[in-house]
């Protein structure tokens, strides 16, 4: 069985994190709260404050969050848009994609630009006020507060060329000796003696 280009469709999209390839439409603050009390708030909680083990919309500052994950402090229970998301739009293409989680990709393009805008109001992301309309002009103009820590490189994967035969040049390097875990030893599998 072959999949066809109408199975692959809904499926075929990426937007990338400078806005190349968002969608023709458009969605509301107002819009979005709707969608996301009905098929979000479950998970990520009334106010963003996430629910039954699901992700948080609102995480500490920026300022907050890095100082705690400096101190050692396990940040995964502080983290939010607006501080662990780098580009807005890649933040629609996660929801468009994967959301809601019990059916993803169910979402009409403006219910994504909708609950886009929503969640990133909810997260007081700088310049997405109440009045905020998300389309693809306006959504790579918005800055999120943690883009300075992410790096974009552009470039290839690799520009190296492939080696078929005869690649590996001198002697391999090769570590013989058990390696365990716990009280078992890997190779001869054997407890080991615990005096």
């Amino acid at each position: 069985m072959n999949i066809t280009d109408a199975a692959i469709k809904p499926w075929d999209i990426s937007y990338f994190y400078d806005g190349t390839n968002l969608p023709d439409g458009k969605g509301t603050v107002s819009a979005g709260e709707k969608i996301y009390q009905e098929q979000c708030a479950m998970c990520h909680g009334d106010f963003g404050e996430g629910a039954h083990g699901y992700p948080k919309m609102v995480g500490d500052p920026v300022d907050q969050f890095e100082a705690s994950a400096k101190a050692g402090v396990d940040a995964v229970s502080n983290r939010g848009l607006n501080n662990t998301w780098g580009n807005a739009p890649t933040l629609m293409d996660m929801i468009h994609r994967h959301m809601p989680f019990y059916a993803p990709g169910t979402l009409t393009t403006d219910e994504a630009y909708s609950v886009t805008c929503y969640v990133m109001n909810l997260a007081s992301i700088p310049g997405v006020g109440d009045d905020f309309v998300c389309d693809k002009t306006s959504l790579p103009k918005i800055k999120m507060p943690g883009e300075p820590l992410y790096v974009t490189n552009s470039g290839p994967d690799t520009a190296n060329q492939r080696c078929m035969k005869d690649c590996y040049k001198g002697t391999p390097f090769v570590v013989e000796k058990a390696a365990s875990i716990g009280n078992v030893s890997v190779g001869k599998v054997k407890a080991k003696d615990t005096q």
